[in-house]
């Protein structure tokens, strides 16, 4: 009996890391931000008023969110030529060598920011890898926790306005 409760138990944490919840239900301004780059250099949201932003919140000891960075830097490839679309990868709680070092092994081509408390809180960000859409009006229009190959084709519709 212990070891199928410690199965199920088991199967119910590896599915829900995987598991991605999509919360577009209603259009919500997008906390503004200002938080670090890697390079030292102060970033805030408001900095791109005016264009569609992806955030990706993530940790380089997440598998999810490992598995999720080409699909972010691929989104960011596809998008390199417009300059209504940015996108920007929020590490949560590294120190910045560590980041800096783990964007550039893995080819991270995009903005990298290191987070706070604040913007963590302010985003409610209780589970990584966590995706935000905000158009270009601020608001936001596509939130996911979890990663899936499924939602690639979400972010691109949406980014793309269809």
């Amino acid at each position: 009996m212990f070891k199928k409760v410690l199965l199920f138990g088991l199967a119910l944490l590896f599915v829900s890391m995987f598991a991605c919840v999509s919360n577009v239900s209603k259009k919500a301004p997008a906390p503004n931000f200002t938080l670090q780059s890697i390079d030292g250099k102060t970033v805030s949201l408001s900095d791109f008023k005016g264009k569609m932003v992806f955030l990706d919140f993530w940790a380089s000891w997440c598998p999810p969110c490992r598995m999720s960075i080409p699909a972010v830097e691929d989104l960011n490839a596809k998008f390199l030529d417009r300059e209504d679309i940015v996108v920007i990868g929020i590490n949560v709680g590294e120190n910045k060598d560590a980041v800096a070092s783990f964007a550039k092994q893995n080819n991270m081509s995009y903005l990298v920011l290191l987070s706070n408390d604040d913007v963590l809180s302010k985003y409610s960000i209780t589970s990584i890898p966590r995706f935000v859409i905000i158009d270009k009006d601020g608001l936001i229009v596509g939130s996911w926790s979890g990663y899936s190959k499924d939602l690639e084709d979400e972010w691109i519709r949406i980014l793309e306005g269809k």
